[in-house]
């Protein structure tokens, strides 16, 4: 099977595993899983992470301790059709951007030169070789081999409810692995990079 028509039905699966999680133990597997993340990102990180979707894991609780303790958060917008990520001080930052997400403000301060110490990314699938299958568009690979060029030692951490977990992505070249995946199980580096 080719690897476009395997991740087609890799997404088509994982969507009806979500349509069966309730909405009641998607919170409760989203607090737990933020819990298990909070420990792994050091006080005074610059932290890459993403405001939920409905298919993602809830981690408000999560940016709102990030935020607490004074650590960098930025988030992602996308702005011509390119993947950036902007500082947040509050939720109140944010605005229901082009893709219906909310998202931080034209205004807010882009992560340019600063390294993001931990990216937390969003998909549809994971496995815990750190392999990431997302929407389909490459949005978040392109920016991520990008930042990983000029800093290599960003950990860029997948978040995930646990149907999200599956044995085995499908994977293409530019596909970018992930140093680490949490669920509500825990937190599991992957195979360290090349």
């Amino acid at each position: 099977m080719h690897d476009a028509d395997a991740k087609a039905q890799l997404r088509d699966s994982i969507t009806q595993r979500m349509q069966r999680l309730t909405d009641a133990q998607k919170a409760a597997e989203s607090r737990t899983l933020c819990r298990e993340l909070l420990p792994h990102i050091p006080k005074g990180s610059t932290v890459c992470a993403y405001y939920p979707m409905k298919s993602e894991a809830d981690i408000r609780m999560l940016l709102d301790e990030l935020l607490l303790r004074g650590d960098n958060v930025f988030l992602p917008c996308f702005e011509n059709n390119r993947l950036i990520f902007r500082k947040i001080e509050d939720f109140a930052d944010l605005h229901k951007g082009a893709l219906g997400v909310l998202e931080p403000k034209q205004n807010a301060k882009e992560l340019e030169k600063e390294t993001a110490d931990i990216i937390l990314v969003p998909g549809r699938a994971f496995d815990y070789a750190g392999n990431r299958m997302g929407r389909g568009n490459g949005g978040y690979d392109r920016w991520i081999a990008k930042h990983r060029k000029a800093h290599a030692n960003t950990k860029c951490i997948g978040v995930a409810l646990e149907c999200q977990i599956v044995g085995s992505v499908p994977t293409e070249s530019h596909d970018e692995p992930m140093d680490a995946i949490v669920t509500a199980r825990g937190y599991k580096e992957t195979m360290p990079r090349e």
